[in-house]
C-alpha cells in the first residue's frame, strides 16, 4: 500500500465538555462510570490502564488530571495517510500548547487544554473547527 501525504486542510471538531485523563494499576477493573460518556478511551498496558472521559462522568473524589478539551479530525481517515497528527502537532506546537493524541480506527482526536487558542491556531494554518452536534456529545 502506498502511503498518500496529507496535505488538504482538515475539518476538525471540538467537543466543548471538559475531559479528564485518570491513571489506574494495570489490572484494575474498568470503572463503570468510565463507559457511561460519548466518549471514553481506554488504554490497558504493563504499566498503567488509563482512562480518558468526560469530567462530568468522574466521581469528585477521584484523582485526575482534570481540564483538557477534545477535538477530533473528521473522519473517516484513510489508514495510508501520512502527516495528519504531525501536521495537527506541529500547529499547536507552534502556538506554545501541548496535547495528547488517541487513534481509533476511523479517525485522530487530541486533547489540549486550551481550546479556545487551539481554535484560533488551527484556523489560522487553514483548518475548519466545528463545534460537535448534541449527538456527538451524547449517547
Amino acid at each position: 500500500m502506498q502511503s498518500t501525504f496529507w496535505t488538504d486542510a482538515m475539518v476538525l471538531i471540538e467537543y466543548p465538555e471538559p475531559f479528564a485523563v485518570l491513571r489506574f494499576p494495570p489490572a484494575s477493573k474498568i470503572p463503570a462510570w468510565a463507559e457511561r460518556g460519548p466518549f471514553t478511551s481506554i488504554t490497558r498496558t504493563p504499566q498503567e490502564l488509563a482512562v480518558i472521559c468526560q469530567e462530568s462522568q468522574i466521581p469528585p473524589e477521584q484523582a485526575a488530571e482534570r481540564g483538557w478539551y477534545l477535538m477530533g479530525c473528521q473522519g473517516p481517515l484513510d489508514f495510508s495517510a501520512v502527516g495528519i497528527m504531525a501536521e495537527l502537532a506541529g500547529t499547536l506546537a507552534d502556538a506554545d500548547l501541548p496535547i495528547l493524541t488517541i487513534a481509533t480506527y476511523d479517525t485522530d482526536y487530541f486533547l489540549t487544554r486550551d481550546l479556545n487558542r487551539a481554535r484560533t491556531a488551527l484556523r489560522e494554518a487553514g483548518h475548519e473547527v466545528i463545534r460537535a452536534s448534541s449527538s456527538e456529545t451524547s449517547i
